[in-house]
């Protein structure tokens, strides 16, 4: 059976068939134009992969921060909580009026938070208002939540044109079995490709093993590679972009810094032989 989705006139005409990577300046890089409307076909799921503190949790915010409608964007995250990511967009101007959910903020209050009552009492024993408590709940605990489902299903509940960030991957591949969170975002990605959404996935490359890696590389249409390393006394920060579906002309490395205005700021490009 095939989906149609029926797309508004108005809509086509105000979201135009490219969207922005996050930053005007990376738009000018991969189009080669100074002034332009995007430069990633919607539709596209991009995937950062790479080493811890290369910036790519900066950068999942920047690219939600170039929201088209505020209230069909969605930020992710499952390391921070909603008064860190505030302070982040308010720093740097961006809007604050777009959808997050802050899943370790969630796991930590419905799991861990359970995790460490159990421990008390095992160390403690019981009081009497404990026992009281059990009893009205009839000593049933909620099960494990289900936060992969819970994510699957949010993601493709998103209406035509949304722009979308999940930062990042690792909380579910911790949790889960890899080709159950590759499964799932299979369905994400085809329900971006569908509705014309533009989706950013963020994941730790020393979190998953290389048949996972090459999994995820065959789901996105734009994979970038962050990296950190030191030249001389200083860090040097770096994008490097391994595949754009449909434009091997973007295949470059971007040398970065993080500024105090435009957060995640190129600087110098080299053309990947």
């Amino acid at each position: 059976m095939t989906t149609t989705v029926r797309f508004d006139a108005d809509d086509e005409e105000f979201y135009g068939d490219m969207a922005s990577i996050g930053s005007a300046k990376f738009d000018a890089i991969l189009t080669g134009k100074a002034l332009n409307e995007g430069s990633i076909p919607r539709g596209f799921t991009l995937l950062a992969i790479g080493n811890q503190g290369a910036g790519m949790d900066l950068f999942g915010k920047q690219f939600s921060s170039v929201a088209e409608d505020a209230g069909n964007t969605l930020l992710v995250s499952t390391a921070e909580s909603q008064a860190e990511i505030l302070s982040l967009f308010k720093r740097y101007d961006w809007p604050t009026d777009i959808m997050v959910r802050t899943m370790g903020e969630e796991y930590n209050r419905n799991v861990l938070e359970r995790d460490l009552r159990a421990s008390k009492y095992r160390l403690e024993g019981f009081t009497m208002q404990d026992i009281q408590r059990l009893a009205q709940t009839r000593f049933v605990e909620n099960e494990v939540h289900d936060y992969l489902t819970d994510l699957t299903s949010q993601m493709t509940s998103l209406p035509p044109y949304f722009r979308a960030a999940i930062d990042n991957l690792d909380f579910f591949f911790a949790r889960n079995e890899p080709s159950r969170v590759i499964s799932m975002l299979r369905m994400i990605q085809a329900h971006t490709q569908l509705h014309r959404g533009v989706l950013l996935l963020n994941v730790s490359s020393d979190m998953v093993d290389k048949s996972v890696v090459r999994e995820l590389y065959s789901i996105c249409d734009i994979v970038m590679e962050f990296e950190v390393g030191m030249m001389g006394t200083d860090f040097e920060t770096r994008m490097v972009i391994r595949k754009f579906r449909n434009g091997p002309e973007n295949l470059k490395a971007i040398s970065f810094r993080v500024t105090k205005d435009e957060a995640i700021t190129p600087e110098t490009v080299e053309r990947i032989a």
